[in-house]
């Protein structure tokens, strides 16, 4: 019962690191951010359900909508500054990851659960090492990333890596 209470409160993290991302990218220049922001909106649905709604709509439906909206942010658009597309790109990825970890959350961990034999382990450790290095990213893009405007501007990557890590460290102590 202690792990999974842990799991719990990890991942209630999560869902309030995400939150405060949704809640920086809002704040600043909400009209050019509507990519953006929906994917933050589809993360805090698929966390709100998987945490706290007790799993109503099945992780791949989450995952689908999630791969759905990284090829959203990733389209053709307006981004004509190199930052820009580099935050676009992060985003992205991090709907790719947010439904890999979904996914790996939720697909059985037995060696024989699929006809590969293989189970989850090979899902599960892709995305721990991508976990690592979307939050390295993260850190690099707050760093190097629109470094003339506010903070509220370079904050958002910074919280979907802590977002990330937090969502995948059950799958480290579980």
């Amino acid at each position: 019962a202690p792990r999974a209470l842990m799991g719990e409160v990890l991942h209630v993290g999560a869902m309030v690191a995400t939150a405060a991302g949704a809640c920086c990218v809002a704040a600043d220049r909400p009209a050019a951010r509507v990519r953006e922001l929906l994917i933050a909106a589809l993360m805090l649905l698929a966390m709100g359900d998987m945490v706290l709604g007790g799993a109503r709509v099945p992780p791949v439906f989450w995952a689908a909508a999630l791969l759905f909206a990284a090829l959203v942010a990733v389209a053709p658009g307006r981004a004509r500054r190199g930052d820009d597309r580099r935050m676009r790109a992060f985003d992205a990825l991090g709907a790719v990851l947010m439904a890999s970890l979904l996914l790996a959350a939720h697909v059985p961990a037995s060696p024989g659960s699929s006809h590969h034999g293989a189970g989850a382990m090979p899902l599960v450790v892709l995305t721990l090492v991508g976990v690592a290095a979307y939050a390295v990213g993260g850190v690099v893009l707050v760093v190097t990333a629109h470094r003339d405007r506010p903070l509220v501007t370079r904050l958002p990557p910074l919280a979907m890596g802590a977002s990330a890590v937090l969502m995948a460290a059950p799958l480290v102590v579980g």
